[in-house]
């Protein structure tokens, strides 16, 4: 998660892929496509920097297969930015990642209807929505990834806690036992935007019957923040996280602080996801830890698990290759559990892919939850554009340090809304 929200950084991948001539992404060197001789040239903007090497091996692997075909991949942090410059410029890419809901959305006129491509059937329920739009699918998913409270398994058990919460009230339990055990529960990193502002708090608007049509009713202005009776969870979970945790401090705590305060064996917990299983384990490789769902209420039932698709492949249905970009995707998914899996080492979108053993605890623990179909969207992917989720964690910063109210925090929270969809 963290690379996903690090400053631009990007990265162009050249030489070995490149096979024939043309310089443009959608240049044929002849007539007629569908011949040998002809030369395809694919453009592919991808997120996520950390996997470059490992993508370019991908599509090298591809075009030794189709030797006809390049396909040039540009690899950035910030592929929105990115993505605005090179649809401005006329340089459009044929194939890019896109978050879903709202973004793609937004994207929607630009993108080719994936709906009738044989791999859709086998993409996992929880993937599904975020790349649906009026009933038409726009998304190809890359992977699913899910959040919640990371703990670890030695301090609960030092404790004397033999399982996790379901319940608020049982979270409640789990932090007294923790207090009298000299453990503390938290170090959260309340300095960043991300795990407060965004992750945190899209929790209440998650655990509604209808998220969409919440964030509907807010953006038609027929509904308030305020309105949802999950926000008073929400508060209970924050206090929570600051009583029991580093006070007023965990404002000063950064990402890597709070990594490294649980991974040494300082903190019990964090609110994180299982991008976090790498980072902890190169400070304590030895350490035993697992995942559980953050719960708002005492009904056990409706304790889930946010689990989404962090991005998606999509296609520009402009492209003048349109049938190559769909072909890659085919053999991608075909090939799935060898490159998304084993080599880039995601948790699989799809229901024919296996998660691997080297994903780890956290993946393991996120899985039983999808496979209890237990999951909750990722609601802040409904929220509207315009920097409101640089804006939501000002309010909570300034309850966090006895600044605001809840009350006074929630009304911030909504002028901000109401601005963003003004």
């Amino acid at each position: 998660m963290k690379k996903w929200l690090s400053s631009l950084a990007i990265i162009t991948l050249t030489g070995t892929l490149l096979v024939g001539c043309g310089n443009n992404a959608s240049e044929s060197t002849s007539t007629g496509e569908g011949e040998k001789n002809d030369k395809i040239t694919l453009k592919l903007l991808q997120n996520k920097p950390e996997i470059a090497d490992k993508l370019k091996q991908m599509l090298a692997d591809y075009n030794k297969l189709n030797p006809n075909v390049t396909i040039e991949p540009e690899v950035t942090a910030d592929v929105p930015t990115r993505l605005k410059t090179m649809f401005a410029s006329g340089d459009e890419p044929d194939i890019f990642t896109m978050k879903g809901y709202a973004d793609m959305k937004n994207w929607q006129e630009k993108l080719a209807d994936l709906s009738g491509e044989p791999w859709i059937e086998d993409v996992l329920p929880a993937a599904q929505p975020g790349m649906t739009i009026d009933g038409k699918k726009y998304g190809f998913p890359l992977a699913i990834e899910g959040y919640g409270f990371v703990y670890n398994k030695e301090l609960f058990a030092k404790a004397g806690i033999d399982k996790v919460p379901t319940t608020l009230t049982g979270l409640k339990e789990v932090n007294e036992k923790l207090k009298a055990a000299g453990i503390t529960s938290y170090a959260e990193a309340y300095r960043e935007n991300w795990p407060l502002g965004q992750h945190l708090l899209s929790l209440p608007f998650s655990y509604e019957p209808d998220p969409e049509g919440f964030a509907k009713k807010l953006n038609e202005g027929t509904a308030q923040v305020k309105d949802s009776p999950f926000m008073k969870g929400f508060f209970d979970v924050l206090d929570m996280t600051v009583n029991y945790g580093k006070g007023q401090d965990s404002l000063g705590i950064s990402y890597d602080a709070e990594v490294a305060s649980f991974a040494s064996g300082k903190s019990a917990m964090m609110q994180q996801g299982v991008w976090v299983l790498q980072p902890v384990m190169k400070i304590n490789p030895n350490i035993q830890m697992g995942m559980f769902a953050i719960p708002l209420t005492d009904n056990p039932e409706e304790t889930k698990l946010p689990v989404s698709v962090p991005n998606y492949y999509v296609v520009n249905k402009n492209s003048k290759h349109l049938d190559e970009v769909k072909k890659f995707l085919a053999w991608v998914h075909d090939n799935g559990q060898k490159y998304l899996v084993e080599s880039f080492q995601f948790t699989p979108a799809f229901t024919s892919m296996k998660a691997s053993a080297d994903l780890g605890p956290l993946a393991e623990d996120m899985g039983k939850y999808v496979t209890e179909n237990k999951t909750l969207p990722w609601a802040f992917a409904l929220w509207p554009n315009g920097g409101i989720r640089e804006q939501f964690v000002k309010p909570l910063q300034q309850y966090i340090a006895g600044q605001m109210t809840k009350e006074e925090a929630l009304e911030d929270l909504q002028k901000s809304w109401t601005a963003a969809v003004d």
